[in-house]
């Protein structure tokens, strides 16, 4: 009996052991998260052609989006090589964006609207030169971004191959693996991307975060990438389609222009956004406002320059912000979460006030002077008034 008992230990035992030996190796055989972004990016190199769906999703301060694309790429379309490519959008927050569609064979594009019937269409021929124009035009505009002293772009050590990609990388964050998941379909390696503070700029580590990585485990082809918890917000891109190198029709990069459809010249459409955007520009000599009030608890935050306007920005107690905005005057849609809009009277104007269910959030927009202004956020309609009466 004793003898029985010592050998179904023994055998107990070497089970254990077997189990624990065939996992172990099965842990050392799984690539680490240095292994998967160097595999990934193989992967990448060997695409011809793909197809996928993709879901997006961006939350920020002031506004939140989504949106579902069905996107086709494929190299090699065009008379010289070029790549074609179509997207369409299946779903959006924005109900005027479902339906558009934006095609090009490499040589001619199309941006349809089926809301209101129009095709825009273009050359790349046409609208290189015009393109370089504006960028010369523009040509020092962000000087205040660039680096101490002159760059050196021989002196730039560029990346040859995956692997070296994945190490220049890996000096910037910490790369870790998060488990699995399942995405488009398949099961999907979970990476986190870490930035390292001390490796930033001062504007990223301040506002902080860290990004998440998926890959197909079957070839590590990218499914999803999400930034998550930063200050300014937070946004994802995943797909629930992929498929790659599957040689399918190039006649999808085509585009028939629909019965009736009012046909728009890109140049001659940027001729008139540039007309336009003359017209409402903010005056030369125009001065920045400052708030001299501020509600309860709020603190100054970033400025900064969006679309010619100016955006100061100010931080609230549990993460909630509001925001000052100068510059062109241009007509404002009607935010999603608004319930009531007003007519109110602003600094001697008339303006419009867009506030949410419970007052918790507001809009308050008006011109003056030729300048157009917006108080917006996490503030009450009487806060957004008091912030815009105080402007010096």
């Amino acid at each position: 009996m004793l003898k029985i008992k010592r050998r179904t230990t023994i055998l107990v035992l070497t089970l254990l052991l077997l189990v624990a030996s065939v996992g172990l190796t099965a842990a050392m055989m799984i690539p680490n998260a240095d292994e998967l972004l160097t595999q990934a990016l193989e992967t990448l190199e060997t695409v011809t052609d793909g197809h996928a769906i993709v879901t997006v999703d961006a939350e920020m301060p002031e506004q939140t989006l989504s949106g579902t694309f069905e996107v086709w790429g494929k190299l090699g379309v065009g008379p010289n090589g070029e790549p074609g490519l179509r997207v369409e959008v299946l779903a959006a927050s924005e109900a005027e964006f479902v339906g558009v569609t934006a095609v090009t064979d490499g040589a001619t594009f199309w941006l349809y609207d089926p809301h209101s019937n129009t095709v825009v269409t273009g050359t790349a021929a046409e609208m290189a030169p015009l393109l370089a124009e504006k960028m010369a035009a523009h040509e020092g505009d962000f000087a205040q971004w660039s680096h101490e002293g002159e760059f050196d772009a021989e002196a730039v050590d560029v990346p040859e191959t995956p692997a070296e990609a994945v190490a220049k990388l890996l000096e910037y964050v910490t790369a870790e693996r998060d488990g699995t998941e399942d995405m488009a379909g398949d099961n999907a390696y979970k990476l986190r991307l870490v930035p390292i503070p001390e490796k930033m700029p001062e504007e990223a580590r301040a506002a902080g975060g860290f990004v998440n990585v998926w890959l197909r485990s079957s070839d590590q082809l990218p499914l999803g990438v999400e930034y998550a918890e930063g200050a300014l917000g937070s946004g994802k891109i995943a797909a629930t389609l992929a498929e790659i190198n599957t040689d399918f029709d190039p006649s999808v990069f085509t585009f028939a222009i629909p019965e009736g459809a009012t046909v728009l010249q890109a140049t001659d459409l940027l001729a008139q956004l540039e007309q336009e955007m003359a017209e409402t520009a903010v005056p030369a000599d125009f001065t920045p406002l400052t708030p001299d009030y501020l509600p309860e608890s709020a603190r100054p935050g970033e400025t900064s320059e969006l679309g010619g306007a100016v955006v100061q920005r100010f931080s609230l107690a549990d993460d909630k912000s509001f925001f000052v905005a100068q510059g062109p005057s241009v007509p404002l849609d009607t935010p999603a979460e608004a319930t009531r809009i007003e007519t109110v009277t602003v600094r001697g104007v008339d303006a419009t006030l867009f506030v949410n269910e419970d007052g918790s959030r507001t809009l308050l927009a008006w011109n003056e002077n030729g300048v157009g202004f917006v108080v917006g956020g996490d503030v009450t309609p009487e806060e957004a008034t008091a912030v815009a009466e105080s402007l010096r």
